[in-house]
This record gives C-alpha cells, sequence and structure tokens, in this order.
C-alpha cells in the first residue's frame, strides 16, 4: 500500500485537520457544492501535516492547483496560521 496515503495525524496535527474539515464545509454549504470539491479529506491532511505558509507552499500539495488556491487559498493559510499561534501561545 501507498504510505503517502496513510497520513497518521495525532495531537496539533489532528486538531488542525478538524478545524480545516469545519473551514471546509463552511465554504462548501456557502457556494452550495459538495465538501469534496473545495478540497478532499487527503488534501486537508496533507495541510495539517505539512503546514504550507504560502500560496506556493499550498500549490505543492496534491489537490490543489490554481484555480482552488485563487477561491480558497487565503481562508486555508489563515486557518493553518493562527492554529501554529494558538499552539505556541
Amino acid at each position: 500500500s501507498d504510505p503517502a496515503n496513510e497520513l497518521v495525524l495525532d495531537g496539533t496535527d489532528a486538531r488542525l485537520f478538524a478545524s480545516l474539515k469545519t473551514l471546509r464545509n463552511a465554504i462548501a454549504r456557502e457556494q452550495q457544492v459538495p465538501a469534496y470539491v473545495v478540497f478532499t479529506d487527503r488534501t486537508l491532511a496533507e495541510f495539517a501535516a505539512r503546514k504550507p505558509r504560502t500560496p506556493a507552499g499550498l500549490l505543492e500539495v496534491r489537490g490543489v492547483g490554481q484555480a482552488k488556491l485563487d477561491k480558497y487559498g487565503d481562508r486555508f493559510l489563515a486557518a493553518i496560521s493562527a492554529a501554529d499561534e494558538t499552539e505556541a501561545a
């Protein structure tokens, strides 16, 4: 099996993953699309594990293209950054 598909998240990463899912679900409701159209669980898990800080960093994650970056990138970067500040406090 592909170990890349088996991202195991614990502690802070798991909390971040949960908050990214909440954000994704809110965006999906706003735009009236299914949640996976925004980003898949797999992409969110990678965000939680890698914690990209920049638009370029988001683009390195599988499932993120320029169109999704333009549409959703700022909000996900803000969520990742906010989670990190909470942990550092």
